[in-house]
């Protein structure tokens, strides 16, 4: 998706300063009274201004956020490590509920919108059946578009990738889930979106992460090291600041193979807290560095 570079700061303050005087005119231009105009232009003076503020005032964060986090006084700070502590007591790790590893992974990719599917498709051949419209057009309407939500809801329930997954575990398959179903789990979904479906089980001998696209069996022996990552990502709506947005993940580094120069690396997006007990839980593979940050730029 195309998205345009986000001009330099002095640049985006002088089209600020001029969108002022050419709203007012434009508000002459359109018939507006000279005051009612003038109203106009102080309005987008005040936005500009505030956006402004926000955006210097983000700036100045920035590298001291950066610091704090990756020397680990950030989560060092006595309030960060109160809330932690009462995030866990409310939400540990979770055991996994289910005798088999792929029906406890197909329960968390069950999709809300696939069931809401399937049943307007059974309520829709409940009505071509039983309705007595009198008119065969209205009854073959609705047996076609059950057919249709039908078609539809089955996509979207099975659409998943479990079966792949549980494929490529191979002669592995019984060593996975044995570890699986013996450890422990966090599952994380922002704001309940849908595409943010991800997980993380910490088990004896293997870790597995998930998310909306695929899933992974990592074998712990293979570890070389883990870290914990925060992104900036900084929201600009036609070039104006509109805020910020913290994500955090954790990294898991493996060793590199024979002929490899680096290790392939997996990342699995959790909440704040989330990615800490991960980390300590995979304590063994800690790396010195705790944390990074990272700013990533959207212009829409």
């Amino acid at each position: 998706m195309f998205k345009p570079e986000l001009p330099p700061l002095k640049t985006r303050i002088i089209s600020y300063i001029a969108a002022v005087p050419i709203a007012f005119f434009i508000g002459l231009f359109y018939g507006l009274s000279p005051l009612v105009s003038a109203v106009v232009a102080a309005g987008f003076a005040v936005l500009f201004a505030a956006a402004l503020f926000f955006e210097l005032r983000s700036k100045r964060n920035d590298e001291e956020l950066r610091k704090a986090v990756q020397s680990g006084e950030y989560q060092q700070d006595d309030k960060w490590q109160q809330k932690y502590k009462e995030y866990v007591l409310k939400n540990d790790f979770r055991q996994v509920m289910g005798d088999s590893m792929k029906r406890d992974l197909d329960r968390r990719y069950i999709s809300k919108f696939g069931i809401a599917m399937l049943i307007a498709a059974a309520a829709l051949f409940i009505a071509a059946i039983f309705w007595q419209t009198g008119f065969a057009e209205i009854n073959f309407t609705l047996a076609i578009s059950g057919v249709i939500f039908g078609g539809w809801s089955a996509y979207k329930l099975l659409k998943t990738p479990v079966r792949a997954f549980i494929k490529q575990c191979g002669e592995r398959l019984p060593q996975i889930e044995r570890s699986y179903l013996n450890g422990r789990m966090l599952t994380y979904r922002r704001n309940g979106e849908g595409s943010c479906n991800n997980g993380i089980n910490i088990g004896g001998n293997y870790t597995v992460i998930y998310s909306a696209a695929s899933i992974t069996a990592i074998d712990n022996s293979d570890i070389e090291s883990v870290k914990k990552h925060v992104t900036k990502t900084k929201y600009y709506n036609n070039h104006i600041y509109s805020g910020a947005v913290f994500s955090h993940k954790l990294y898991i580094a493996l060793k590199a193979r024979e002929g490899e120069l680096t290790g392939r690396q997996y990342s699995v997006e959790l909440n704040e807290f989330q990615v800490q007990m991960a980390y300590e839980a995979l304590s063994a593979y800690n790396t010195p560095v705790t944390a990074s940050v990272k700013e990533h730029t959207e212009v829409g």
